[in-house]
Order: C-alpha cells, then sequence, then structure tokens
C-alpha cells in the first residue's frame, strides 16, 4: 500500500534540482532505495512519480531524499505520497531488503562488539512444548543441505533394550529428505557418536592422511611411505589394499611400533594419530592375519662348562665361549627385536666384584645390558635393538678383576619376529 506519512508531513524541493527536504515524517524505518515519490496530494499520485535515489534521515522528524533524476517543477511545503507497492513482499527488491535487514540483526548479535548478556553472544532457540524441535538448517539451491537440530530420540540396539535419549545433532540430508546424524551428542551423559567416512589415497613418500576429511583411509600400491602428511591433530584408521609398501620409522615425524620398518602386507590395518606439531605415531598395528605386528619369541642358551675368570672378557652364545666375538656369534636369521635380557650365574661375582653382559650386533655394544653384582642374576627390561636377518649377535661378559671364576651362564632374550 502507498506510504504518505503524517497529515502535516510536506516536501520541498527547488526546481530542477533532484533533493527533496521532508518535514514531520520519520524517515528512518519506512523510506528506502527505489521506492517513489509524487507531490501535491495524500490520497493519490499526481503528476509524475520520480525514483527515489537516497534516503538521508535527520532525527525522526524528516530529513532529505534524492531523486534519480532531476524535477523540473518547484514544490514549497506540499503535501506527497510515497509508494511501497514494489516492496510489499512480491518484489525481489523487498526479499533484499529483509534478507540485509536480517544480516544486519544477526550481525548485530553475534559481531564481536556485541554485549548482550554480559558480553555473551547467544542464540536462543527456546521452545515451550518438550516435543518441540529445535533447529537451525542450512540449504542452498541446488547443493546437499544440512542442519544442526536438538531432539528427543527413541532407539533400539540390536538385542538391547529400548532407550529414549535427549540429543543434539549435526545432521546430513544426501538424498535432499532423510536426515543423516553425522555427530550425534546424548545431551543426558555428554558422550558422543561420530560418523566416519573413508576416502582411498595411493602409496608415495608423503601419504597425506590429513588431505581428506575422512577418518578412515584406504591405501592401495606398493610405494615407499615415509611421511603421512602435515595435519595436526588428527586419529586416522588405515587400511592397506595391496601391500608391498614399506613404512620408514621416523623417531620424531613418523613413529612407528617398536621404532622400526614395516613391510605392509594385503589386508593389514592400523591405526594412527598426530600431535599438535603435526608428527604421526602408529599407536597399533595388526596384520590380515588377526596376528599382532611382532610375533615375540624367546632366545635361550647355557654358555656352557667353560670357565670364565675375573679380569676378563669373553663372548658366548649357547654352549659356546670364546676370547673374541669373531669366533663366537649367530645369526638373527629374521629381521627382529631383541629386548628383555636375563642372565643367571650358578653363583654370585663375589664381594664388591661384578659381571657385565652386553649384547653385540655384528661385533659392537649395544644399549641392551645388565650387571649382576651382589646376586646371581641380571636383566634389562628397558632396552631393545632391531636386527636385520643378516646381522650377527653374541653376548659380551666383561668380569671385574677380583670377580669368581664361573660357568654355565644362563642367558634368555625375547625376540620380536618384525619381517
Amino acid at each position: 500500500m502507498p506510504l504518505y506519512g503524517p497529515s502535516t508531513a510536506t516536501a520541498t524541493v527547488t526546481a530542477n534540482t533532484n533533493s527533496v527536504a521532508i518535514a514531520g515524517m520519520d524517515l528512518n524505518a519506512v523510506v528506502q532505495q527505489g521506492m517513489t515519490i509524487s507531490f501535491g496530494a495524500r490520497d493519490r499520485a499526481v503528476g509524475d512519480a520520480w525514483i527515489i535515489n537516497t534516503v538521508v534521515p535527520n532525527g525522526t522528524n524528516g530529513g532529505t531524499l534524492t531523486t534519480a533524476g532531476s524535477i523540473s517543477t518547484a514544490y514549497n511545503s506540499v503535501p506527497f505520497l510515497i509508494d511501497t507497492r514494489g516492496f510489499n513482499g512480491t518484489d525481489s527488491s523487498f526479499a533484499a531488503a529483509v534478507s540485509l535487514k536480517l544480516l544486519a540483526t544477526l550481525t548485530n548479535l553475534l559481531g564481536t562488539a556485541t554485549n548482550l548478556f554480559a558480553g555473551s553472544r547467544q542464540l536462543v532457540l527456546d521452545k515451550v512444548a518438550s516435543t518441540a524441535i529445535g533447529r537451525v538448517a542450512f540449504a542452498i539451491a541446488g547443493r546437499t543441505w544440512g542442519d544442526i537440530a536438538q531432539r528427543s530420540l527413541t532407539y533400539t540396539p540390536t538385542g538391547g533394550q529400548g532407550a529414549a535419549i535427549e540429543t543434539l545433532a549435526l545432521r546430513a540430508f544426501p538424498d535432499g529428505a532423510t536426515p543423516i546424524d553425522a555427530l550425534l551428542l546424548d545431551l543426558t551423559t555428554g558422550t558422543g557418536d561420530l560418523r566416519k567416512g573413508n576416502t582411498f589415497m595411493v602409496a608415495a613418500s608423503m601419504v597425506d592422511l590429513g588431505s581428506a576429511p575422512a577418518g578412515k583411509v584406504s591405501i592401495s600400491g606398493s610405494a615407499p611411505i615415509n611421511s603421512f602428511g602435515p595435519g595436526r591433530h588428527l586419529d586416522r584408521l588405515v587400511h592397506i589394499l595391496e601391500g608391498g609398501s614399506t613404512i620408514t620409522h621416523n623417531g620424531v615425524s613418523l613413529i612407528l611400533p617398536g621404532g622400526v620398518n614395516i613391510v605392509t602386507r594385503p589386508g593389514d590395518c592400523f591405526h594412527a594419530t598426530s600431535d599438535a606439531s603435526g608428527n604421526w605415531r602408529v599407536r597399533d598395528y595388526q596384520r590380515a592375519t588377526g596376528r599382532p605386528l611382532f610375533t615375540p619369541t624367546v632366545v635361550a642358551g647355557n654358555s656352557g662348562p667353560t670357565s670364565i675368570p675375573g679380569g676378563v672378557t669373553r663372548y658366548f652364545t649357547h654352549n659356546l665361549v670364546g676370547a673374541s666375538a669373531f669366533n663366537v656369534y649367530v645369526l638373527a636369521g629374521r629381521r627382529g627385536i631383541f629386548r628383555n635380557l636375563r642372565v643367571v650365574g650358578v653363583d654370585t661375582p663375589g664381594s664388591g666384584q661384578s659381571v657385565k653382559f652386553t649384547l653385540q650386533k655384528l661385533f659392537s655394544d649395544t644399549a641392551l645390558t645388565c650387571t649382576m653384582t651382589a646376586g646371581n642374576a641380571a636383566s634389562d627390561l628397558v632396552n631393545s635393538v632391531a636386527f636385520e636377518p643378516g646381522e650377527r649377535w653374541s653376548i659380551k661378559a666383561e668380569t671385574s678383576a677380583g670377580a669368581n671364576q664361573l660357568s654355565n651362564y644362563l642367558f634368555a632374550m625375547d625376540f620380536e619376529v618384525t619381517d
């Protein structure tokens, strides 16, 4: 309907100008760009209708309008009519104006300068009826849409009892009609359920597990893998499709179980997470057979009857003692890890004496070592050493100068096969 304002409102304009002075009417809320103004009457349009270009209110009792074109006739404090029919809800310009006002309202409510509720910025969907659903929908024409909804949910787990919970869900509508709870929060217990999608990647030096928004990843190909990418605070379940890749251990950026490389096999699965710096750790790895990555066995033996006196260094394996490591050694035979070295003697080294036992790898000392002092037993249950199949090992015994001469040292180590 047309808008003409209070009965005392008037308009004044100088001939051949486009500036109209309005008196006696609040221009703030109702007059907008694109409306038209006619001069000389309040009950009908008289003469030409001029398109309003700008609106500059002066308080609440008048202001200035400019028109799109110059007005050839002068008017002095005359009645006028402003036509709003293009803004009655059927015109797209009205919809645009409403959307602009809504956007401004949301900006005021949620913007950084808002001081509502003592500084909190809140949008409350409060409902009186307990059966009501609180919902914010996101819909763009031609695209898959979603919503955030609070609702009561009744469910019956397979083989279990029916239950009803109050939920808040982030939902997707893949078919445009049926919602799927992508993230479902139980508001009673504060717990949640998250659906994880799957994506496919190809083995390469860097397989960026964070390059796709999916909690599950399937890897094909057999190229070596040296990195899982720079993603931070990620959690991924990985399925190996073809196998044959070597995942290379890195003590900082790609930490693997046991600190050794892994040769993948088809059907293997593992769980990997990244930290705040984008460093990855494989927390669990399972072979397709269902077996763990490592198969522990026990390597045990007896140094034999040859005595080892005090103040010397000797090397031994099962039933074999030598003064040189080149004469006493055993092949590892498989790729694996030695750990949990234990040694027991028939007697103690003697008061104030000691015997130090160290696992040697290719005739060099390793970190796997223990020392027998007051008792007749020693162990190292902390350190571990990785071996390749062709690498040789022996145990070095170093006795203090006054140690008792002993033989038949019993030894045992765990060997975890990793190939």
